[in-house]
């Protein structure tokens, strides 16, 4: 019976190991206005093991992605990770998660959604933050292709329900890179070999 303890023990641990491995592969876009609460979604993205990129403003966010020509020359982002940094690009072309406050000057987080899901980053989820509660704005929200809509504060429970949205995208990311590159090796495997004439 001991062992068997010990064995369901490990089992568990080898469990939790590969979540928190897959975690810290998995890149949070969090855009919101508010210091206080970028600072609290920080704390329980970097709590969880997610890398995070923070800016303040659907513009920023925007740019970040590439949707946008530069705002400022200044470095404007934040990232929280446990990983050495990489090159802007690396970073954005791993996110596997948007999070954006719904309420913000300029191009609020209903504007990033549509933007976002009319471009090439269509594919990665967008979740909706507001500490207002109103039904007609959750369900445009989830109308116009939000993944989730999410009541601020933002609570470490929330998070742990978003967990499968976010693997859902990272391996969505990690087969199409597959498919591409089997697309490219059949491809080479089927071409015919140069033909060399003679003359």
């Amino acid at each position: 019976m001991g062992d068997l303890n010990l064995d369901s023990e490990r089992e568990i641990c080898r469990n939790i190991g590969d979540q928190k491995k897959q975690s810290q592969d998995l890149h949070v876009l969090a855009v919101d206005d508010s210091r206080l609460d970028r600072k609290l979604l920080e704390r329980l993205l970097t709590v969880s093991s997610y890398q995070v990129t923070f800016v303040d403003s659907g513009d920023k966010a925007l740019e970040y992605l590439g949707l946008i020509d530069n705002i400022d020359e200044e470095n404007q982002y934040q990232t929280s990770s446990s990983s050495p940094k990489s090159s802007l690009h690396d970073k954005v072309s791993k996110i596997n998660l948007i999070m954006t406050d719904y309420s913000m000057p300029g191009i609020s987080g209903f504007d990033l959604l549509k933007k976002v899901k009319d471009s090439s980053w269509k594919d990665i989820p967008v979740v909706i933050m507001s500490s207002e509660n109103l039904p007609s704005r959750i369900n445009m929200c989830l109308e116009g292709g939000a993944e989730d809509f999410l009541l601020k504060p933002v609570k470490l429970s929330d998070l742990r329900k978003l967990h499968s949205h976010l693997l859902n995208s990272h391996c969505q990311k990690q087969d199409k890179d597959s498919i591409k590159y089997k697309e490219k090796t059949t491809l080479l495997e089927t071409r015919p070999p140069p033909v060399m004439s003679m003359n």
